[in-house]
């Protein structure tokens, strides 16, 4: 036997289908010859619109967690104003606190596909 280590070949693997950059796939689209410009136009329009859907979900999902940040601030101005001056009152925030584990949930799911969308799309930029 030779001392020499023995030589894997490393396999090239490339990313699945759903994960191609956008822009290379309507590339891909364009140039195949067994589709009709019809079909080409549908695909392409297809590809556009699923990464436009994924933003609107992002941005959707922003500006709830910008409103309950707002709602959060107007409460804690609303129940400041109201409240005399050395008592402690039960109002909206009260109310929010009661109910704080839910809210917890709800805004780090919020947050998860914000930051989610924001990854993916530092990562592909074409996306």
């Amino acid at each position: 036997m030779s001392d020499q280590p023995s030589v894997v070949p490393i396999e090239v693997k490339t990313a699945p289908e759903a994960g191609k950059d956008p822009l290379t796939k309507m590339i891909e689209i364009a140039k195949d010859d067994k589709l009709s410009d019809r079909d080409k136009a549908a695909l392409i329009t297809y590809s556009q619109q699923r990464f436009t859907n994924r933003r609107r979900m992002a941005y959707m999902a922003l500006t709830a967690l910008i409103g309950s940040l707002a709602f959060i601030l107007v409460a804690a101005l609303v129940d400041g104003l109201n409240c005399p001056p050395g008592q402690t009152c039960q109002g909206i925030l009260g109310s929010i606190e009661n109910s704080q584990t839910l809210i917890a949930w709800i805004m780090g799911f919020l947050t998860a596909i914000v930051g989610a969308y924001y990854g993916v799309s530092a990562w592909r930029p074409a996306s």
